[in-house]
Parts: C-alpha cells; structure tokens; sequence
C-alpha cells in the first residue's frame, strides 16, 4: 500500500507522523495512518484496501460499493465510520474509531437493537446497487450433498417477500467496536445487500456461537431481536443453514492458525447441525 501517495490524496500539504498495519483483516490490507494538517492540527485515519477473496465479488466492486453507503449511513446518524475518500480502484481512506472488538457482558441488546436499526432502512432508500440477499436456497443447494438436499425435502426457493432491507452482509462481533460498554461502530460495509433481515441475524448468530459465550450468546441476541422485529423460525433456519455451510465452505481461507480454525471449524459445524435439526422438525 502506497501510504505517503494515499495521504496526498487526502490533503498534498498533509503531514504523515506514524503509519501501522492493523491486524485481523483478511479481506481487506488496513493501516492506522497518524498525520497533522499544515496548521498542525492532528487527525488520524485508517486506509483500507480491499484484496481477492475467494467467495467474494471483484474488490474495485466492494471499495466503491462501500464507500458510497457509507456516504449515506454516517450523515444518518448510524454508528458507522465516514468515509472521507475512494482512491480507485480498491481503497478508502475513513475517519479512525476509538474502540475494540471485545464484547461487553450486556452486548446481546446493543447488537440486536443497532442491527434492528440498520434493518429499518429500506434498501430502496439507499440510492447504492446493492446485490440481494433474499433466498438461501439457490445457492445452498449447490454446495450441499444431493443425498442432504433430499433428506431434508428442501424445496428450490424460498424468496422473501417482504420488503427489501438494508443489510450488512458481515454482522459478526469482529466488525464491531465497543468502548466503555457502548457500541461505538460497525465497520466493514464490503457485503451490504438488500434483503431478508434474517441473512444478517443468521450471520450474527453463527458467529456469536463461535465465540467464547456460545450459543447462550447467539441465543440471547436472538431474543433481543426479536423484540424489535419479527422472526419466522422456519426462515431463520434456513438461513443458519446457509451461513454455517457458507463458512464451512471458504473458511480455510480466513488465514487463521491451525488451532483456531479447526476450533472454528468444530463450533460452525454443531451449529449446522443444530439447524439441520430444526429443519427437519419443520417438516
């Protein structure tokens, strides 16, 4: 990454007094970048370049998508970062948020009430093309066993018929920041869609299980969101199916160590089966 060319972009008589690389990205290079303004007032950004991943679009396509919603979000008053550039074609320059990624012990509220927020916005709403998110199905037979697919009696769609919403496409505790027991941000916009909310809630549920809380967590997130939104338990089960076989399927290109992974590995997989469970008591 180019640090002094990206700062320059930003402000050419900027001046950069510390530049750090940022841990735990993996679809995307992140730098802590520090500098002052001529009139030597300090500010601090994080720059943010979108690399290939397999299972995700072209990371021109995700940069630029993600800074035009969060051009939209921040005014909005949604805990998001503001995007103060896009420097074509795979990197944004955004405002640095003070806070960490550790959960509080009351997080399920907070979690469930900012996603409900985000949930209320139409997608229509968001002048942003946003790919939908709206039925597991399609896809989710092209990744399961035919011997599965027939033993669960799953049909060939199920397309949600509400109206569309905004998601983020990526609501897990490690896109979001807390300090001082708030929720301060949630980060990493590259996977927004419009759609069925229960994508995102299935998200959050896989990955609070995969946490050092477990299920009790995920659990207690559900019920939280639950009183701000509906949820149809046939819907969600689906979309925890698709989600936990989602992860399963590219999680070996997260770049975790060899013990996490296959921690990782172990919890997805009971909570994949914990929803093949649920679904077969649907029938």
């Amino acid at each position: 990454m180019q640090i002094l060319s990206l700062l320059r972009q930003l402000s050419p008589e900027a001046r950069l007094t510390r530049s750090a690389p940022l841990a735990g990205g993996v679809s995307a290079e992140v730098h802590d970048l520090r500098f002052a303004w001529p009139d030597g007032q300090e500010d601090r950004v994080v720059a943010r370049r979108h690399r290939r991943i397999e299972g995700k679009g072209e990371p021109g396509d995700r940069a630029a998508r993600e800074h035009a919603l969060l051009q939209v979000l921040h005014p909005r008053g949604l805990p998001v970062p503001r995007s103060r550039l896009f420097v074509p074609p795979d990197t944004l320059l955004l405002d640095w948020m003070d806070g960490d990624t550790t959960l509080p012990p009351d997080a399920a509220e907070a979690l469930a009430s900012t996603l409900a927020a985000i949930h209320s916005i139409e997608a229509a709403e968001v002048p942003v093309d946003l790919p939908r998110l709206d039925d597991p199905l399609p896809e989710l037979l092209t990744w399961m066993q035919p011997a599965e697919v027939s033993d669960l009696a799953l049909p060939r769609t199920c397309s949600y018929e509400g109206v569309p919403r905004l998601l983020h496409g990526d609501f897990w505790p490690g896109n979001v920041l807390w300090r001082e027991g708030r929720l301060v941000a949630v980060l990493d916009w590259e996977d927004a869609a419009s759609g069925d909310p229960l994508a995102d809630v299935a998200c959050a549920r896989v990955e609070l299980c995969c946490g050092v809380r477990g299920s009790a967590e995920a659990e207690r997130f559900t019920e939280a969101y639950a009183r701000h939104a509906s949820i149809d338990g046939t819907r969600l089960a689906l979309w925890d199916l698709f989600v936990s076989t989602a992860a399963l399927r590219f999680m070996s290109a997260w770049g975790l160590p060899p013990d996490a992974l296959a921690a990782r590995q172990a919890a997805t997989t009971r909570f994949r089966l914990r929803a093949v469970d649920r679904i077969r008591g649907t029938r």
